[in-house]
């Protein structure tokens, strides 16, 4: 449901045309007009398709794109000039999708098992349980460090706006750096994520994302804006609810790779 919500939201941003996506294709040589009236169209349709097919049958190599295509989408940020921390914060869309896959398995060197539908398996191995575990806290860290990043970095404008939401003033947040205070908290966060991931620091990141970025549509941002980001809201609740088994599945793979050791 995840990952079919954030190609939802990610499409619905392409049906919307926005205007931030134009420095992507003009990267590939496609033209404001072309990519306006005719490729967000097809990026957004797409999108959704992946989406629904996710949510409905979701193949693996279906899966694979969405992994893939997030990666891809994420980097193009940079190489248009927008920073490394904007690729960081998109964590959540490449790590999501991406702990899916390994959660019901890839399909190999085979090409037909890349066509199937990706159920969960009867059988989980401790190997898959450590990488689920592992691509959700690997994404998480990452986002929160990278919209960390735009505030101790970046001096993003949109920032100004949820301070004001708030009725405190540009001069009032440059004069006490509260840009810098509050990106270098949530950069914190994120290493405290991936240092060591306790149950009530994830409950306290995902009540922080979800009220933070639901600023985004209350100051005048489209809705997609927080629906897209949806890893950051699913990703805490995957290693919260997977923590057990995480912990049961670590300590038998290293009492096997103990007593190999030993022998």
């Amino acid at each position: 449901m995840g990952v079919a919500v954030e190609y939802l939201g990610h499409g619905w941003a392409g049906l919307s045309r926005s205007r931030a996506w134009l420095p992507y294709y003009d990267l590939f040589g496609i033209s404001a007009d072309t990519a306006v009236d005719y490729m967000m169209y097809v990026t957004g349709a797409v999108d959704i398709t992946v989406g629904l097919v996710v949510l409905l049958f979701p193949l693996r190599i279906v899966l694979l794109y969405a992994t893939v295509w997030g990666v891809f989408t994420a980097l193009l940020r940079p190489v248009v000039g927008e920073g490394w921390w904007e690729f960081l914060e998109r964590g959540g869309n490449y790590g999501m999708p991406l702990a899916l896959l390994i959660l019901v398995g890839g399909g190999g060197w085979s090409l037909r098992r890349w066509f199937t539908r990706g159920d969960l398996p009867v059988a989980v191995s401790d190997r898959a349980h450590v990488g689920v575990h592992w691509a959700a806290r690997g994404g998480l860290a990452l986002l929160l460090i990278g919209h960390g990043g735009f505030g101790v970095f970046e001096d993003k404008p949109y920032l100004y706006k949820f301070f004001e939401f708030f009725g405190i003033g540009r001069m009032t947040v440059e004069s006490a750096n509260l840009l810098v205070v509050f990106g270098a908290f949530e950069i914190l966060l994120g290493l405290a994520v991936l240092i060591r991931p306790a149950k009530p620091l994830l409950w306290f990141v995902l009540g922080w994302k979800v009220a933070t970025e639901l600023l985004r549509p209350l100051v005048g941002q489209e809705w997609f804006q927080f629906v897209e980001r949806d890893g950051d809201y699913v990703l805490p609740l995957v290693l919260i609810v997977g923590a057990g088994v995480y912990a049961l599945s670590r300590d038998r793979l290293r009492g096997s790779a103990a007593v190999r050791s030993a022998s």
